[in-house]
């Protein structure tokens, strides 16, 4: 009877009675030797425009019984590499080359494959239909949604502005303790602080720029700074959607005509309840200094004629 080989990763089963005087020789080279390369070896894979199927071997030396991928080499076109339809894990260490945005997708011949992402670092494995991975560098864990591990303070992971922006949340979310970012920090909302919060380099808000209109809309749910040039006699319509304690500056400015006269809706409240009026000047900047003490009373300041 002769030989016969694992489903996975090909190790040779001699039947009984066979190989009598080189039985030990087949089993050191054709199992041991393959079963170390199953859990260590160290394979490297070279990509360039081309699909790449990995080879694989009953008993001897392959690419695919490996359990690390290296994969190197420019990659000019999307490719696939395709492994065998069994179960198995391996380890992927991307070193390509990407150009025009290519990619490599790690499959078997039918099923789901993995985006190898560039400079991955991390592990996939295949069901025997399919391959799914986990990227180590970048995390690459899909959506908040799809982690489903719940937005309470004990359910966060302490992670690094380099990782917090593959776990997006839509959802309002309360970070406690000390987290430090060390690089830009983009908020999309409100951004609330119960304690101290301390800024070390600059705190940007990008003015928002309003329509003008006769009657301009301010929505301070869209920021706290914002910006608007005149066409013509306007009216500041108050606010829609303020936050108590919400502050910020609206830059309100003369076009190439000037002498534009704005009035103020019955939220904005000046010292001396005495309204002020616009800088005439063409081209002239104004700036409308605010703070939301309730959401009816938006207490403001004009600083006029910036150069």
């Amino acid at each position: 009877m002769a030989s016969t080989f694992t489903s996975r990763v090909r190790l040779e089963k001699q039947a009984d009675g066979e190989n009598p005087n080189s039985w030990g020789t087949i089993l050191n080279a054709n199992v041991i030797d393959m079963l170390d390369d199953a859990l260590a070896a160290y394979t490297t894979v070279s990509c360039s425009s081309a699909n790449i199927t990995l080879s694989e071997n009953n008993g001897t030396t392959d690419q695919s019984r490996s359990a690390i991928l290296e994969f190197v080499g420019t990659v000019s076109a999307n490719i696939d590499i395709t492994i065998p339809t069994v179960s198995k894990f391996y380890v992927i260490n991307d070193q390509t080359v990407r150009q025009s945005s290519s990619t490599i997708t790690l499959k078997t011949g039918s099923g789901t494959g993995m985006t190898v992402v560039a400079s991955m670092a991390g592990v996939a494995f295949c069901d025997a239909v399919s391959v799914y991975g986990f990227n180590a560098k970048g995390l690459g864990l899909g959506t908040a949604a799809d982690l489903d591990f719940g937005t309470g303070d004990a359910n966060l992971i302490p992670v690094s502005l380099a990782d917090i922006r593959y776990v997006p949340t839509s959802t309002d979310t309360t970070i406690t303790g000390k987290k430090t970012f060390t690089s830009v920090v983009s908020v999309q909302g409100a951004l609330a602080a119960t304690s101290t919060a301390t800024f070390s380099g600059p705190f940007i808000s990008t003015p928002t720029t309003l329509t003008d209109a006769a009657s301009i809309d301010v929505d301070f749910s869209t920021g706290n700074d914002f910006i608007v040039t005149l066409g013509g006699n306007r009216t500041l319509g108050s606010p829609s959607n303020p936050t108590v304690g919400q502050t910020g500056h609206i830059y309100i400015i003369q076009d190439g005509t000037g002498s534009r006269t704005a009035s103020f809706g019955a939220s904005y409240l000046f010292p001396a309840a005495s309204t002020p009026t616009l800088s005439t000047s063409i081209n002239s900047v104004d700036m409308l200094i605010y703070n939301v003490r309730e959401t009816s009373a938006v207490d403001s300041l004009l600083v006029k004629e910036f150069g």
